[in-house]
């Protein structure tokens, strides 16, 4: 593997930090993204719970790590407030959940865009490599050329390779991410319509 690498030139190190960065965000971020998924009614009916007396109202659901949990929490917190004021509240809690989600994401993006660039870097790099060897020694062929072309092969696949990886987990977690704040729109539906019904 390391042999592969120096193949590859000197972008393969640009490339193997863009993909150590890939890596780390992927698991840092299905960590969070795991613990955030909650199911809207289970959610709603611990709310109901408390709203009725019958559940432990010392939880400390604004510090819980979904972002319905929070909302609950934002709602709790405003009990007998106007209904604009608690949308107000709820709408101010969406953006700051959609934040918290969207964390480090965009850099897996980035990567994904600017990978192949690097890669073609690289292809540039190993196609000088070898013209300046046919310079070297007066006369081409494939023994002649054959470190400069390998090095702009290898440079291209490692850059394929991470682009293609950053953006399937950016894809994920994009869609990921407004499947949970489409669960939350549900929840802060459903609670403005416990506290405060519409007459």
């Amino acid at each position: 593997m390391w042999a592969l690498v120096k193949q590859g030139g000197v972008v393969m190190y640009p490339l193997g930090l863009c993909s150590l960065l890939t890596v780390a965000i992927l698991l840092e971020r299905l960590w969070y993204f795991r613990r955030a998924d909650r199911d809207p009614n289970a959610v709603i009916g611990q709310a109901r719970a408390v709203l009725a007396g019958e559940h432990n109202p010392s939880i400390s659901w604004e510090d819980a790590p979904a972002p319905s949990l929070r909302l609950v929490g934002a709602v709790l917190g405003m009990r007998g407030a106007a209904r604009q004021a608690i949308e107000q509240r709820l709408r101010a809690v969406m953006s700051s959940e959609a934040l918290r989600l969207s964390a480090h994401v965009g850099v897996v993006g980035t990567i994904g865009n600017i990978a192949p660039f690097i890669g073609l870097f690289g292809t540039v790099l190993g196609i000088i490599r070898a013209f300046r060897d046919i310079g070297e020694v007066g006369a081409a062929g494939p023994t002649v050329v054959a470190t400069g072309i390998s090095e702009a092969l290898v440079a291209t696949a490692a850059g394929l390779f991470v682009a293609v990886t950053a953006v399937i987990v950016y894809n994920l977690f994009v869609t990921w991410q407004a499947r949970l704040m489409r669960r939350a729109e549900i929840v802060a539906a459903e609670l403005l319509n416990i506290v405060t019904p519409e007459r």
